[in-house]
């Protein structure tokens, strides 16, 4: 069974293949593309935690400020 990192990309690769005309002899560049594609995605996605999670870590701290001074 495929994990899900290589089935995005195996998905995003056949999506390319057929916007680029179904053309024969380059699955390597779909694949490539798809890689670079979905690479991309994860960096997002995982910034975007790191964020949320600095963010909930301020709010929480501000927070225990709050109540330390009530």
């Amino acid at each position: 069974m495929l994990d899900r990192h290589e089935q995005a990309i195996r998905e995003r690769a056949y999506a390319i293949w057929e916007l680029d005309g179904r053309p024969e002899g380059r699955s390597l560049a779909h694949w490539s593309q798809a890689e670079a594609e979905i690479g991309t995605e994860q960096v997002v996605l995982e910034n975007r935690k790191r964020v949320k999670s600095r963010t909930a870590q301020g709010a929480a701290r501000q927070q225990r400020l709050r109540e330390s001074h009530a």
